[in-house]
C-alpha cells in the first residue's frame, strides 16, 4: 500500500532565511561602514579629516518637520542622500547668512556629485516670516526647517552631542561628523569628496 501523501506545507528553511537577512544587512550597512572606516583609519592622502567624527555615529529618528511654507519634510527625505545640516536658533542673522552662502559654494563645487547632497537649515526658533522667506528666495534649493514645536526642538537637540554648528548626516540616517562655526569650507568640501568617492550609499 502506498503511504498517504501529506498535505502539510513544508516549514520554511530558517537557515536560508537568516542568510537572506544577513546579506540584506551587509548591503545596507556596508556603505556607511566603508565611509566610517576611512575616517577612523585616517585613509586620506593629504592628512586627517577636517570634521570631527561622531563616535559612534548616532542613528537619528526623524520626525515629520515643516519647511517655510508649512510643507512636511518626512523621514524618507533624509535617506538615500547625504545631508549638510546647519543649525541656527537666532533667526539667521548676518553670520548665519554668510555661513549659508559658504555651504552653497561647497555644494556647487561638488559638480556632478551635488545631486547626492542636500543642504538643510534647521531653525528651532520663532523666526519672522519675512526673514526666512527672503533667505529661501536667495537659496531656493536650501531646505529650511523651522519651528518651536516639540518635534523640531527635540530633533535639533540630538545634534548637541556633537557640538559645532554644521553637521553631516549619512544616507542611512546617521549623524556622523560635526564642524565648528568658523570651519574652513575647503575642509568640508574635502571630506565630502572623499565620502562620496568611497561610499556606495547616496
Amino acid at each position: 500500500m502506498m503511504s498517504e501523501i501529506s498535505n502539510t506545507p513544508t516549514p520554511p528553511n530558517k537557515t536560508s532565511g537568516r542568510k537572506i537577512l544577513l546579506i540584506l544587512a551587509v548591503i545596507f550597512v556596508l556603505p556607511f561602514t566603508v565611509a566610517a572606516t576611512l575616517h577612523l583609519l585616517n585613509l586620506k592622502p593629504s592628512g586627517q579629516s577636517y570634521g570631527t567624527l561622531v563616535q559612534p555615529p548616532q542613528a537619528l529618528e526623524f520626525p515629520v518637520l515643516r519647511d517655510v511654507q508649512g510643507k512636511e519634510f518626512t523621514a524618507q527625505q533624509w535617506l538615500k542622500i547625504w545631508s549638510i545640516v546647519m543649525m541656527d536658533s537666532t533667526g539667521c542673522a548676518e553670520s548665519c547668512q554668510a555661513q549659508v552662502h559658504l555651504l552653497r559654494q561647497v555644494h556647487i563645487s561638488l559638480n556632478k556629485d551635488k545631486h547626492r547632497v542636500q543642504r538643510v537649515l534647521l531653525m528651532p526658533a520663532d523666526v519672522k516670516g519675512e526673514t526666512v522667506k527672503a533667505l529661501q528666495k536667495q537659496h531656493p534649493d536650501l531646505m529650511i526647517l523651522v519651528g518651536t514645536d516639540v518635534e523640531t526642538t527635540e530633533f535639533a537637540a540630538k545634534f548637541n552631542i556633537a557640538g559645532g554648528q554644521v553637521y553631516l548626516v549619512d544616507p542611512l540616517g546617521n549623524l556622523m561628523m560635526s564642524y565648528p562655526e568658523n570651519m574652513a569650507p575647503k575642509g568640508l568640501f574635502s571630506d565630502l569628496k572623499r565620502l562620496l568617492k568611497n561610499s556606495w550609499a547616496g
